[in-house]
């Protein structure tokens, strides 16, 4: 078993090459802790993305040239592509449920006023198109669909986008 404080493969997945995978890792092991801190990986994920890489060059390590460069831009790629998973988990979360109870029955006049204060207050820092998707959901009572249909978007992409602006309006208010 080869321990290279990164990750531990069993030995005979070692290329025969002048260098070896174990020596490979030693020399990079500077770069790629300076490159997994720069893209803020948490350890417990940074040796997933790390050893998914080693992976790839196992598979490819005869038509690879520079292998420490192959091997950091590999890393480098799973890490973009990690956070961008993230992101899109994140948009997720939202239970379409609740915000469907969200924008139920519309409240008495004076309640509505109330909450349409609180609404336009909130998404004063909010860019039009957040500003216009929350205010047609919350404020107005719109389903999805019809929101979609009265901005030009299709109803996906409202989900998406007001759950970003709640995402950050969340994130503000607990500030």
């Amino acid at each position: 078993m080869i321990k290279s404080g990164l990750v531990s493969l069993p030995d005979p997945v070692l290329p025969p090459d002048d260098q070896t995978l174990l020596e490979l890792l030693e020399s990079i092991r500077p770069r790629l802790k300076r490159l997994l801190r720069s893209y803020d990986i948490p350890p417990e994920d940074s040796e997933d993305l790390v050893q998914e890489a080693i992976l790839e060059a196992l598979r490819k390590w005869d038509t690879i040239r520079q292998k420490d460069v192959w091997l950091l831009g590999t890393v480098r790629f799973k890490c973009s592509h990690y956070w961008k998973r993230k992101r899109g988990d994140r948009v997720e979360a939202f239970d379409l449920a609740d915000l469907e109870e969200l924008s139920g029955p519309q409240a008495p006049d004076q309640e509505q006023k109330e909450i349409s204060l609180d609404l336009r207050s909130l998404t004063r820092g909010v860019d039009e198109r957040h500003r216009a998707a929350l205010w047609l959901r919350f404020g107005v009572g719109l389903s999805s669909d019809e929101v979609a249909r009265q901005l030009g978007y299709s109803a996906t992409s409202i989900r998406k986008l007001t759950g970003r602006c709640l995402a950050r309006l969340q994130r503000w208010v607990a500030r």
